[in-house]
């Protein structure tokens, strides 16, 4: 039997490698060919056809442009003379639009012989004013990027950071530059006289907040009431007949809080009498409950509306308006009919011609893609477009080129590799680059999109640490882990009720947070080492049960801060609290810094390393040694003397306080802290991080928490800004965002056999 599976064996490890060594040569061409690319982009004879290639396409969009202008007068013309006529009312809108498209299209095939392949003897002056016109367009582009990433930082810092902006216009009153300065406090750029220029659109930004805010407190009291009369009333069909006079005095009776909302009554009343018209039919109002998940996490989105140019700006696009008209003039010479189109026309054909002059960048690719649109290609000779199109398409050719050879790679090295690293890792991490690579193809900041990797990164790291001490005390995945979360959101909480901010708000968090999941997590222990084998039922269970007990506890707590309650009941916990102007982001932006355009969050990053550390050193410790060789292998250390219950209490205990501290991490980092249902999920999220990883449900190192985490969160960010890409227009963010990481739990929850993957 053995000789016939290594008979077995022996074709398919051979078949794998003849494959691999086609791809490497296949790799090896495209890599040849995408250098030659790279070096005919360099060569003065690229540059000559990259120049006329411009000029052409310079020409094709003004007689396009003029091409249309003829057709949609030619329409509006037929379009005019059916009016005209006594029977139009008779026509169909069908024969209409055919008629006049049919007029508009012998307008332009007309027109295509005269204009649809301008040529000019003498190009001198057309290429002198695209040359001004790029310039000019490059310098005010460059400039505008430039003002616009300034004021982007701004916004960003203002928007996160301002913990009320209601606060800050009613102290300033109507008294704009006491407005922006009281501004400066929040971001340190408004103080410079570079940004005053900014003064009117950062007023305008701040008082269009306050106005937002006031609405959404409005819409919250306004629902705090509608719940309350919803409550008060018990018999809505004893209101039925009643004028609106008396059914809000009715009302105003039984609901407390009521009479002082008088600017409420019309929608009160509206949903007053919905319910009694349900009530009189024998129907109910169904009443939308909100599940607040764990949110999804977002950057903060520029708004451009209140953005200011400065004066430099300013010149610079006269600049370009003097730049375009030059090229203009240059245009009407060569074809002279261009003269009679109106301003509407011209300046779509001006968008246009600025957009094929200047692709917003010098990259060659770009460049060339841009003149080739607009037919910019036709200046170009057989052998002279295929080496054009080489030129342009050498970075793809590249991209495609180590994509086969890490494939080749990962089939000739196969057993090692997955030896090593397991099969799961080695090809997430695999998709893991071939993500990067497709980031770079579709154009998508791959530093951004690691910035927003290491984030998530710090912000998960710790829950996934959680799941750390559980499986080494041999509980397994810890999906009890929610019982720390909300230890961890009580203690934000307390930091909220006392306002306290910075770094000591947020240490108070997470030393409370801790305090609170001590008894807890022994408590919870108790109740898994009485349940031995069945672990991973029970913790899912207590889990999302001690979620849905606390969605009644964060009624009931007694907390009075009006910052954090429910206004009209004057107790009860609302369901997000922002963090904002207490420690939001507060160790993202310690000692951060950018390389390579990569944002770093380094006090995010130490506070994991940090973690991990005392986690690692806990591990090879007696107790954590100990602790480990329960959750290994129990009898066998039942039999060595070391008490099993001891240390699956003291794991258990351990990974529920490691996750109260990572709520609060968790929380900084996204700027709110979310009660009631949403910590449900990330018991699911940090189980599959760690799984990635590397780890089972026996056997869990520091090394499977920092690669699962990155791989995890690499693959959610990268994957739906890709999906997004490939399917312009779908929208797909959400819902790749959905499948990824549902995808990703779904293939971890299958490796809780517990099988080794190492």
């Amino acid at each position: 039997m053995s000789q016939v599976l290594k008979k077995d064996a022996k074709p398919k490890g051979r078949g794998r490698k003849i494959l691999s060594v086609i791809l490497f040569v296949l790799s090896g061409i495209l890599l040849v060919a995408a250098v030659c690319g790279y070096y005919l982009q360099g060569t003065e004879q690229t540059r000559a056809s990259l120049s006329a290639m411009r000029t052409q396409a310079v020409l094709h969009t003004a007689s396009d442009g003029l091409l249309d202008a003829i057709a949609s007068q030619a329409r509006s013309e037929k379009l005019k003379e059916l009016r005209a006529r006594k029977d139009f009312r008779t026509l169909g809108l069908d024969e209409v639009n055919n008629t006049c498209d049919s007029a508009a299209a012998e307008a332009r095939a007309a027109a295509e012989a005269l204009y649809s392949n301008p040529r000019v003897a003498d190009s001198a002056g057309l290429e002198t004013a695209v040359v001004g016109l790029e310039n000019a367009l490059s310098e005010y582009g460059t400039l505008r990027n430039a003002e616009r990433e300034a004021y982007s930082g701004i916004y960003v810092s203002l928007v996160e950071n301002v913990p009320d902006w209601t606060d800050l216009a009613d102290a300033a009153g109507e008294d704009d530059s006491a407005l922006f300065a009281s501004l400066s406090a929040w971001s340190e750029e408004l103080s410079s006289e570079a940004y005053a220029h900014l003064q009117p659109g950062i007023v305008r930004l701040a008082r269009d907040m306050a106005d937002k805010e006031r609405a959404r407190e409005d819409e919250e009291l306004l629902t705090q009431l509608t719940s309350a009369m919803t409550g008060a009333v018990s018999d809505w069909s004893e209101y039925a007949g009643v004028e609106d006079e008396a059914l809000w005095a009715g009302l105003s009776e039984q609901v407390d809080g009521l009479a002082e909302n008088e600017r409420f009554r019309d929608r009160l009343l509206q949903a007053a009498k919905e319910r009694i018209s349900a009530a009189e039919s024998g129907e109910t109002v169904a009443e939308a409950v909100a599940d607040e998940g764990a949110a999804t996490v977002y950057d903060t989105v520029t708004d451009y509306s209140y953005f200011t140019a400065t004066e430099a700006l300013n010149t610079a696009s006269a600049a370009s308006e003097a730049a375009f008209e030059g090229l203009w003039s240059e245009l009407t010479e060569i074809i002279p009919d261009l003269s009679e189109l109106d301003n509407k026309m011209r300046n779509s054909i001006r968008t246009t011609l600025e957009n094929t002059v200047w692709a917003g960048s010098n990259d060659f690719t770009a460049r060339y893609n841009a003149y080739a649109a607009r037919q910019g290609g036709t200046a170009l000779s057989g052998s002279t477009a295929l080496a054009m199109q080489l030129a342009a398409s050498a970075q793809n050719i590249l991209i495609a080129g180590i994509a086969l050879l890490l494939l080749a790679a990962l089939l000739m090295f196969w057993t090692r590799l997955t030896g090593s690293f397991g099969v799961p890792r080695t090809i997430i991490t695999l998709f893991f680059i071939y993500l990067c690579l497709a980031a770079v193809f579709y154009h998508i900041s791959v530093p951004m999109m690691l910035s927003n990797v290491l984030i998530r990164m710090g912000m998960y790291g710790i829950l996934v640490l959680a799941m750390m001490p559980g499986i080494q005390c041999g509980i397994g995945l810890n999906m009890g882990m929610t019982i720390g979360c909300i230890a961890g959101l009580l203690g934000i909480v307390l930091s909220l009720q006392f306002d306290m901010a910075g770094w000591g708000g947020l240490l108070f968090a997470c030393a409370s947070g801790a305090v609170v999941a001590l008894p807890l997590g022994w408590a919870y222990s108790k109740l898994l080492n009485r349940m031995k084998g069945s672990e991973m039922t029970i913790s899912t269970y207590v889990g999302f049960s001690f979620v849905a007990l606390m969605c009644i506890g964060w009624m009931m707590l007694p907390f009075n801060n009006p910052k954090i309650i429910w206004l009209l009941s004057g107790h009860g916990l609302r369901v997000t609290h922002s963090l904002l102007g207490s420690y939001a982001h507060l160790l993202d932006n310690f000692l951060s810094f950018d390389i390579l355009g990569v944002e770093v969050p380094t006090g995010l990053l130490l506070f994991l390393l940090l973690g991990c550390l005392l986690m690692w050193l806990f591990s090879r410790s007696r107790t954590g040694i100990a602790m480990t060789a329960v959750g290994s292998n129990p009898r066998f250390a039942e039999a060595s003397g070391i008490s099993v219950n001891r240390m699956r209490t003291i794991g258990t205990v351990l990974s529920t306080v490691i996750a109260a501290v990572g709520i609060v991490i968790y929380s900084q980092a996204f700027g709110y802290a979310q009660l009631y249902t949403a910590p449900r999920q990330l018991g699911f999220i940090a189980s599959s991080a760690i799984l990635i990883g590397g780890a089972t449900v026996r056997k869990a190192k520091v090394s499977h928490v920092l690669f699962g985490v990155f791989l995890f969160e690499g693959v959610l960010v990268l994957g739906q800004q890709i999906a997004n890409s490939a399917v312009a227009g779908g929208g797909l963010s959400e819902v790749m965002r959905i499948m990824i990481s549902n995808g990703i739990i779904l293939y971890a929850l299958t490796q809780t056999g517990g099988g080794s993957r190492d």
